[in-house]
C-alpha cells in the first residue's frame, strides 16, 4: 500500500469516527454499519502497515 492509499484510508477512519455518534443505534442500524466499516478499514490499515522494529 502506498502512502496516498494509506492516507485515504486514515481519512476515512476519521470521517467514520465523526459520523458514528450522529447515527442511530440498533441491530441493523447505520451505526452498526459504520462500526463494521471502521473495523474493516482499521484492519486493512494494520495489515498493510509495515511493522516497525525497535
Amino acid at each position: 500500500m502506498n502512502d496516498v492509499s494509506r492516507q485515504i484510508l486514515l481519512n476515512q477512519l476519521v470521517i467514520i469516527e465523526a459520523l458514528i455518534p450522529l447515527s442511530k443505534p440498533g441491530a441493523d442500524s447505520t451505526r452498526e454499519l459504520l462500526r463494521q466499516r471502521y473495523r474493516e478499514t482499521a484492519q486493512l490499515v494494520r495489515d498493510q502497515t509495515p511493522q516497525q522494529r525497535g
